[in-house]
């Protein structure tokens, strides 16, 4: 199913006790205390400074923030390689793929934590921190909800080697069906893997944290599925019906796989006058999928404030010059949750390195840009779509193009230190 769902800003992840932590040094009045309140300051700081190793030294900050640029381009690059077309789709590994984005936006949210902790240690506010953090040097051993990408994977091999067992434990041979039933009592009963009604938490919609809680969206838990029957040697396939992914065996004969069709619940199903072979979503196509997904949770998470916000809003406000100007064009007015709008942007960056011809995906990229300000990109990743897109869309896209292009030249304007503005109508 194609979800859209909520998560938290970094800032909210911040403890909300600060009031009762806050104290203040005066430096107006000298008294017997102030020194103890100096001293408590100064191992607070030291304590929060340790968790937090970013802001822990300022000579080590700047390495730190290289540090993490590096981690943010390597997770990014294993993706890459994952789903690369010079390999074949079948080589593709649906896990491996998923949890490279998981590190890549857990690495840029760490990132933002240390940064928010810096600001509230330079204000002098208590930081609770984690006492069991894990020390990571690299994308392989960051943790992800406590494991790293190569023990999620060894979760994975684990739930199949439970299914194993319970085969063996009923001397049950290797028939379709039979091995079916094994895979969906040891998820859906023993494991208690369920599809969340509502998802809203963005955690819902990440690999490792499904394969820990056992709630998630219908694309990861088909993946989990698809996943844990490659390992005991069965062919699962997989398709968008509407609303749903659903899934089922590849058999020989497409009569044959019409009649064991599966939900998600793993329920027999049989739909009439459809040919679910014509439709099978390829490896890349699945994680495709799931990148999609990301892309409507975090643009909607971003977007809270502004209610019924679309991405392509200013193409209609750019080709009719008699409605008001878009409020986007208004200078220091807060329109988006940053955090969650680069999550977005890196989400639909990924999608693009699988569909780069996709113009509306590039369109809808080149207008994330464009309400980050990125002027300069937005003109590139929108001109690029023109070349791609139908005529009647580019037609759509040109007079908003050339309005960007005069706004990037009152940005460079502006950050030159003139104050002039240009015009655009």
């Amino acid at each position: 199913m194609l979800c859209t769902v909520y998560c938290m800003p970094a800032a909210s992840m911040v403890s909300q006790t600060f009031a009762a932590d806050h104290f203040f040094i005066r430096y107006d009045h000298h008294h017997h205390h102030d020194h103890k309140d100096l001293r408590r300051w100064r191992s607070r700081t030291t304590a929060a400074a340790s968790a937090y190793p970013l802001f822990s030294n300022p000579k080590d900050s700047s390495s730190r923030h290289k540090f993490y640029q590096e981690a943010l381009k390597t997770a990014r690059d294993k993706f890459a390689r994952e789903i690369s077309f010079q390999s074949e789709d079948k080589d593709v590994s649906l896990a491996k793929a998923l949890l490279y984005v998981a590190a890549e936006d857990e690495t840029f949210m760490v990132f933002n934590r240390e940064m928010d902790a810096c600001s509230f240690l330079n204000e002098g506010i208590n930081v609770c921190s984690s006492s069991n953090a894990r020390e990571w040097d690299s994308v392989e051993q960051m943790p992800l909800d406590g494991k790293t990408i190569s023990e999620w994977l060894s979760e994975l091999d684990a739930i199949a080697k439970e299914v194993e067992a319970e085969l063996v434990s009923r001397d049950i041979g290797c028939h379709l069906v039979e091995v079916l039933q094994a895979v969906n009592l040891v998820l859906f009963e023993l494991r208690g893997f369920k599809r969340s009604p509502v998802l809203v938490d963005s955690k819902h919609s990440y690999l490792h944290f499904v394969l820990s809680s056992g709630c998630g969206s219908a694309i990861l838990l088909s993946i989990i599925y698809i996943e844990v029957c490659r390992w005991l040697g069965l062919t699962i396939v997989g398709s968008r019906v509407g609303e749903d992914f659903l899934i089922w065996p590849q058999t020989t004969y497409p009569e044959d796989t019409a009649c064991s069709l599966l939900s998600m619940e793993g329920v027999l199903r049989t739909l009439d006058q459809w040919h679910p072979i014509e439709l099978i979503a390829s490896n890349r196509d699945i994680v495709g999928i799931a990148l999609a997904n990301l892309i409507r949770f975090h643009w909607k998470r971003a977007s809270r404030s502004n209610l019924g916000l679309m991405l392509t809003s200013p193409l209609r406000h750019a080709h009719n010059a008699d409605e008001k100007p878009n409020k986007i064009d208004k200078p220091n007015v807060p329109l988006l949750r940053p955090q969650d709008h680069k999550l977005a942007i890196m989400a639909s960056e990924r999608l693009l390195i699988l569909q780069p011809h996709n113009w509306a995906l590039r369109r809808d990229h080149g207008m994330m840009l464009y309400y980050n300000r990125e002027y300069g990109k937005a003109v590139q990743e929108l001109s690029i779509c023109m070349a791609f897109a139908p005529e009647e869309e580019a037609e759509l896209l040109e007079p908003f193009v050339e309005k960007l292009h005069l706004m990037r030249l009152e940005s460079s304007w502006k950050s030159l230190g003139h104050t002039a503005s240009v015009t655009v109508k």
